[in-house]
């Protein structure tokens, strides 16, 4: 038997509550076999109040007593063969002739106070659009007379719509960076890249009479499914040198000429937007198949 059940067993004392059942048997057995010979026994809550044959009240826990045991034992006609009593144990402190103390609950920690959230920031304003741009221009220009379209490369870009013709198709302007770019068809009939080459010669003599003309860049540029030719160069428009480039897109029997243009020292803040608007050309027609 453990030590703290002897100790409740010959130790424990405590006074008998009014109320509750009581037995008139006189045996207590307890849980590891051992029996005890008691005046009276009597089940309170979670507690067996005992009165010893020498007259003492004592107490001990419910779970060190089997009920079961018990009554059969003092039941009339058992048979009651009393264990001697458990020696007390050695420690004299152990024994209490009071009544039982309930173990004082732990005391809980206090839980630790939460931070205060963080404050939230407020969201940044949207500044308002730059004056005379649309809010929502269509992001692709189309034509449906000329089947061809371009992507139009951002919301700064206004479309002017042209009557279509074989000179001038569409004008796009960005009023923010001074940019403008115009797509128009070339008037001669290609009947081969022999052809092409001859178109790309008649415009490269023609821009290298412009005043102030200083060369950039010329040659062949890669436009899948296209073949194509650049020129970038800078002419003087007044006392302003103005950059411009001009993308020459051959397809099957027609051309098409994409010319860019904006001031010299805003070549840097235009460069992806013009890109974009020579990789979004799609040419959906030949010339045979143009109705006018």
């Amino acid at each position: 038997m453990p030590s703290t059940m002897r100790a409740f067993l010959f130790a424990v004392s405590t006074f008998l509550v009014a109320s509750g059942l009581a037995f008139a048997q006189t045996i207590v057995v307890f849980v590891d076999g051992t029996r005890m010979e008691v005046q009276s026994y009597e089940v309170k809550e979670s507690l067996i109040l005992l009165k010893t044959k020498e007259g003492k009240l004592m107490s001990v826990p419910r779970s060190y007593v089997n009920l079961v045991a018990t009554e059969q034992a003092n039941r009339p006609g058992a048979k009651t063969a009393a264990t001697p009593a458990p020696k007390r144990p050695a420690n004299p402190e152990a024994i209490r002739t009071t009544e039982t103390v309930e173990p004082e609950p732990p005391v809980r920690a206090p839980e630790p106070t939460p931070p205060p959230p963080a404050p939230t920031p407020r969201p940044a304003a949207t500044p308002p659009p730059p004056a005379n741009i649309p809010a929502s221009p269509p992001p692709v220009w189309s034509s449906e007379e000329l089947q061809v379209s371009l992507v139009v490369p951002s919301a700064a870009w206004v479309i002017e719509e042209m009557p279509p013709s074989f000179d001038v198709a569409t004008s796009l302007a960005n009023a923010a960076t001074e940019a403008k770019a115009t797509l128009a068809l070339i008037r001669q009939k290609l009947r081969g890249s022999g052809d092409f080459r001859n178109v790309v010669r008649d415009v490269e003599r023609s821009i290298s009479q412009a005043p102030g003309f200083r060369q950039i860049a010329n040659g062949p540029l890669t436009l899948d499914p296209y073949k194509a030719h650049e020129f970038r160069f800078v002419k003087d428009a007044g006392f302003v040198p103005v950059f411009n480039r001009l993308v020459i897109v051959y397809s099957r029997d027609l051309a098409y000429v994409l010319s860019l243009t904006c001031p010299e020292s805003r070549v840097q803040e235009n460069e992806a937007e013009f890109e974009a608007l020579v990789r979004g050309l799609v040419v959906k027609k030949s010339r045979k198949e143009l109705s006018f």
